[in-house]
């Protein structure tokens, strides 16, 4: 993920000291925390470690993608943290999508149509990071789990 999050920066022709890096996952329903559902702090250990091997020195976390279904779910949203931190006057925010690998809806119509058009609203560039998509080292970590499993299903370990 480092590599992706610097591409992007120089794609931009941005660098870290004047853009905060905004981490996001798949957002879940709250009723997660009172099974004590690891996933929250699994998220932010990741991004803190992330942000740390980039030595990104504004970053946070924000969720996307949440449900419909009427209860609450964890926040804050992406769109959300996007009107916080261009209140705090941040003009430079670059999205890391931590908790995907491949472009979908939730990545191209969340991110790049929804939350660009919150950003543009409050004068705040945003970009984002490229999926893993078929990268081809991607692809081979992929065949090297299904290799592993087929040669030792976790039934038998």
């Amino acid at each position: 993920m480092p590599l992706r999050t610097q591409a992007a920066l120089d794609r931009a022709g941005w660098s870290l000291v004047d853009t905060t890096v905004v981490f996001s996952a798949h957002s879940l329903p709250e009723r997660i925390l009172r099974w004590r559902d690891p996933y929250p702090a699994q998220l932010l250990e990741t991004a803190r470690l992330v942000a740390q091997g980039l030595g990104a020195p504004s970053w946070t976390f924000a969720y996307q993608s949440e449900g419909r279904g009427g209860e609450p779910w964890l926040g804050p949203s992406v769109a959300a943290t996007i009107g916080r931190l261009a209140g705090e006057g941040v003009r430079r925010i670059l999205v890391c999508p931590i908790g995907f690998v491949a472009d979908h809806l939730e990545i191209l119509y969340d991110l790049d149509i929804e939350c660009r058009r919150v950003a543009e609203s409050r004068g705040v560039e945003l970009r984002r990071t490229e999926s893993l998509n078929d990268d081809p080292a991607f692809i081979d970590a992929l065949a090297d789990v299904v290799r592993r499993e087929w040669a030792e299903p976790a039934a038998v370990r």
